[in-house]
């Protein structure tokens, strides 16, 4: 069986190195790694420094002697192209590249080394052993998917490499919903992964037909809860529905692999990894436990410089005396709400990251967007770009809506100069108006 360790060596990803290196660090007394930390982070300034034409403009001529004196990088500081933030000397082929258009409502296309890419995965690999998972576990995944040739079948040829069955989650219809059931009867999955929001809408349906997941599909151990945030309220019910233990996984995929819960509940940061840092409205650094806007540094990528990257959200973070782990205790991140539509079909609000990332494709200037239901039928679509609104752009918006939600829309598109984000500094990607919009 095909696993992602034998798909990373096959792409000649340095995984094995990688894994080595994380027990390596696992190792250290605490003294010990808060030292080799130190000099990694000021090692990979440094490279940015010198290498980087981004950072080198983000920072000015001088390096600051201080962490808290670099600048914070900001998303729409990444926006540019490659050849202004990728750093000199790095060829193609030790790259992996990758583009997220989703939760942030801001497109944007990132490079990692290829080492960098592999502690992701030794990382996430590491997190999933000690929650009781492998790589060759089968996996229910509830996830979207894109729609287009030849991105559709390139992720569905991945599912069956990587041992998964994916669960599209553009339809919530009961029929749909009986599908999903009917699956779960008949596999044997080890454990559920995909957005909070899906997995809740399919709890609740399991509760209305009086059905607890385990009970249909006795090899399941665990839920995995990512991209969505989910309050003690949900996991308590998913847990309740589902019938086994859900944990929750953080990250943000330009960046790293950030968080995931262990068996206690306990959400530890990949501090092998990333800086974390927590900074008021001012951009001055909190307390220790106290909230306020996230910060992340990944002190191993080299291709671009994720260096104080604000990723949006607002949390809190413990440190630890007896552990290298830093803890997130709290995160407040967005809660997308459900597109409900003319034809009673239910939608939920991420499809509109796929209906981003389709136009980012066919347009290639979406630089922000937002989207609001007025009523069953009617959307007002915000776009921040470079271009004109022409015809060309309107078209590409109602071919995108058709495909991923439904024919027939009234849609109201305008360009803007910018978008207000939430309290939580995250720019809310759907919002509706309809009393009925989060049933």
């Amino acid at each position: 069986m095909v696993n992602i360790l034998d798909l990373l060596k096959l792409q000649k990803y340095p995984i094995e190195a990688a894994q080595k290196e994380l027990t390596y660090l696992q190792s250290l007394s605490k003294d010990q790694f808060e030292d080799w930390k130190k000099k990694k982070a000021w090692d990979t300034v440094k490279f940015h420094f010198d290498y980087n034409p981004l950072y080198k403009k983000l920072v000015g001529k001088h390096l600051p002697e201080r962490w808290e004196d670099l600048p914070i990088v900001k998303k729409k500081d990444v926006q540019c192209g490659f050849d202004e933030k990728l750093s000199e000397g790095l060829l193609k082929k030790d790259l992996h590249f990758g583009n997220t258009s989703g939760s942030s409502g801001i497109a944007l296309k990132f490079a990692k080394d290829k080492y960098s890419h592999s502690m992701t995965w030794a990382l996430i690999l590491d997190r999933y052993r000690k929650i009781g998972f492998s790589p060759n576990d089968f996996q229910a995944r509830f996830y979207g998917i894109p729609l287009g040739f030849p991105h559709y079948q390139k992720e569905r040829l991945k599912d069956k490499l990587m041992n998964r069955f994916r669960f599209v989650v553009f339809d919530f219809s009961d029929e749909n919903m009986e599908r999903f059931i009917d699956k779960f009867r008949k596999s044997n999955f080890i454990y559920t992964y995909g957005y909070t929001n899906s997995q809740l809408f399919f709890a609740r349906y399991l509760e209305k037909k009086g059905i607890v997941l385990k009970e249909i599909c006795p090899t399941l151990k665990g839920t995995i809860v990512t991209s969505e945030q989910c309050t003690e309220e949900d996991k308590s019910f998913l847990e309740k529905q589902f019938g086994i233990p859900v944990f929750n996984e953080y990250g943000a995929s330009e960046l790293e692999f950030l968080a995931m819960s262990d068996q206690n509940g306990t959400r530890w940061l990949s501090s092998e990894t990333v800086v974390s840092e927590v900074v008021n409205d001012s951009y001055e650094l909190v307390k220790n436990g106290e909230g306020g806007s996230l910060i992340f540094s990944n002190i191993f990528n080299k291709a671009m410089p994720f260096i104080r990257y604000e990723v949006g959200d607002i949390g809190a973070i413990k440190k630890h005396d007896d552990s290298i782990l830093d803890e997130l205790s709290q995160l407040n991140g967005r809660l997308n709400d459900n597109i409900v539509l003319p034809s009673g079909r239910k939608a939920p609000g991420f499809t509109l990251y796929y209906i981003s990332k389709h136009l980012t494709s066919s347009l290639g200037y979406l630089k922000e967007y937002q989207v609001r239901q007025l009523t069953r039928n009617c959307f007002e679509i915000d776009l921040v770009m470079d271009q004109e609104l022409d015809e060309k752009t309107i078209k590409a918006v109602n071919e995108a809506f058709e495909l991923y939600i439904e024919k027939g829309l009234k849609l109201k598109v305008e360009k803007v100069d910018k978008i207000n984000r939430e309290k939580s500094g995250k720019l809310k990607q759907f919002i509706t108006f309809l009393e009925d919009g989060k049933s």
